[in-house]
């Protein structure tokens, strides 16, 4: 069993950078380099363990809104990666700040500011497959939404194929629903719902995979789906966790986005000794 728990000023030359090409955005900046100030010497990595995640950003490497998304590394999050997308508020907590507007990652048509889980660092082919017990666990709040309200906070995702989540778990105009997909190899999703959850509120949730079945819990509400009930195909699949910002809008202008702040993320894999050998053969196919 190994668990990780997961709980600064930016050089004004990061915030010149970002004003030269989204002029319009200086309240939004303002926003984040007041409660930046407030947070002076500290980063992420500094409050939280973000050695086994990567970072991708909705802006480029010239910290532009087009092209290729920009990607951190678990180290250079550990080290002092600060972003006017990425950084802790007043309060310590981790905020994800994403403009509708941003840099879209290859088949995809929406920006983010997400981490993505790196069970073997420096290198995404190797994931956890869907042997053992694997939990991702997180206290957040969602303070703004754009005009399609629309987030994914949270995900279990495939790596295999068509990489399709095996869930979702998103904010909708205060409702929170988790999205499960019924096949690694179709579209369709089963939905789940849970009570609502005001703009701001915190929202305790608990994604978990463990010996076939997918639990989701909520602000103490569960939910669970045994997953090889809609398709055995599952049990072939690697699979890694998502959390942050995810917004499903991709039009408006560059002040208006999704920002989500997070108080606490853990991640814990639980795997049998008998089976690891399985695993991780498995896991580097």
């Amino acid at each position: 069993m190994r668990p990780f728990f997961f709980s600064g000023f930016l050089l004004a030359c990061l915030f010149c950078r970002c004003l030269s090409c989204c002029e319009g955005d200086e309240p939004v900046l303002k926003r984040v380099a007041a409660s930046m100030d407030s947070m002076s010497g500290l980063h992420p990595g500094s409050q939280f363990d973000l050695k086994h995640w990567k970072l991708t950003l909705p802006t480029n490497a010239e910290n532009g809104y087009e092209g290729k998304p920009r990607e951190i590394s678990g180290a250079e999050l550990t080290e002092g990666f600060n972003d006017p997308h990425f950084y802790l508020d007043s309060t310590g907590s981790m905020v994800f700040w994403c403009p509708v507007v941003g840099a879209t990652t290859e088949g995809t048509k929406y920006p983010r500011s997400e981490l993505r889980e790196m069970p073997e660092l420096g290198d995404p082919h190797k994931n956890w497959v869907f042997f053992g017990s694997h939990e991702l666990s997180a206290r957040c709040r969602v303070i703004e939404t754009p005009s399609n309200p629309k987030i994914v906070i949270g995900q279990i995702h495939s790596y295999k194929g068509q990489a399709r989540p095996l869930v979702k778990l998103q904010y909708f105009k205060g409702r929170i629903e988790a999205l499960v997909k019924e096949s690694p190899n179709a579209g369709r999703d089963l939905k789940l719902r849970f009570p609502d959850v005001e703009l701001g509120s915190d929202i305790d949730w608990n994604i978990k995979l463990s010996g076939g079945i997918l639990s989701v819990i909520v602000n103490g509400t569960e939910k669970r789906v045994d997953v090889l009930e809609g398709d055995k195909a599952w049990e072939d699949q690697t699979f890694y966790f998502k959390a942050g910002v995810y917004p499903m809008d991709n039009d408006g202008d560059i002040t208006e986005g999704a920002r989500v702040s997070f108080s606490s993320l853990k991640i814990r894999h639980e795997v049998k000794v008998t089976t690891l050998l399985q695993i991780l053969d498995q896991a580097s196919d």
